[in-house]
């Protein structure tokens, strides 16, 4: 893929932006993580060392990206904890939250500038190296340095909120 503004996905636009070195993987649309491995090309390997992004609204005007290693799970009493909150708050982003994101559904991923974003990051993300992560559109992925992801956020939080 070119990476010419006009022609990134949102999420490699604003890598660009910070100067940050990046790949952007094309492949066929991916909705889930079964998808991953029967859509694409990428290995064992690749989903190992990849990102998984879910998106919450909590209340009427606060969302939250909660940012985990691929195979691991989200421990949500941790993560409602760490934003201070009740484990009920947390709901799931409708797709009218991710489009003010400029995200879709299969696309959701970190790399998030917006100030009333709160990013929260598992705390063994930032020991990560290079990994694999939502652009923010369902048939693009982005490949970067964990490091490099975590310095776009306005928000970010680094905290323990997974379990293997």
């Amino acid at each position: 893929m070119e990476n010419t503004p006009a022609s990134l996905p949102p999420a490699a636009a604003l890598l660009a932006a910070a100067g940050v070195a990046f790949n952007v993987h094309q492949h066929v649309e991916i909705r889930t993580g079964a998808d991953i491995r029967t859509r694409t090309g990428f290995t064992e390997e690749n989903i190992q060392n990849s990102l998984k992004t879910v998106a919450f609204t909590v209340g009427p005007d606060r969302l939250v990206l909660a940012v985990i290693p691929g195979p691991t799970r989200i421990r949500y009493g941790r993560l409602a904890s760490v934003l201070g909150m009740p484990r009920s708050a947390l709901k799931s982003a409708d797709e009218a939250a991710l489009q003010k994101l400029n995200m879709e559904r299969g696309g959701v991923g970190p790399i998030c500038d917006a100030p009333d974003v709160t990013v929260v990051f598992d705390a063994t993300v930032p020991q990560m190296g290079t990994v694999l992560c939502g652009s923010g559109q369902p048939h693009c992925t982005v490949e970067a340095e964990a490091a490099d992801i975590m310095r776009i956020p306005s928000n970010p939080v680094v905290a323990d909120i997974t379990s293997p």
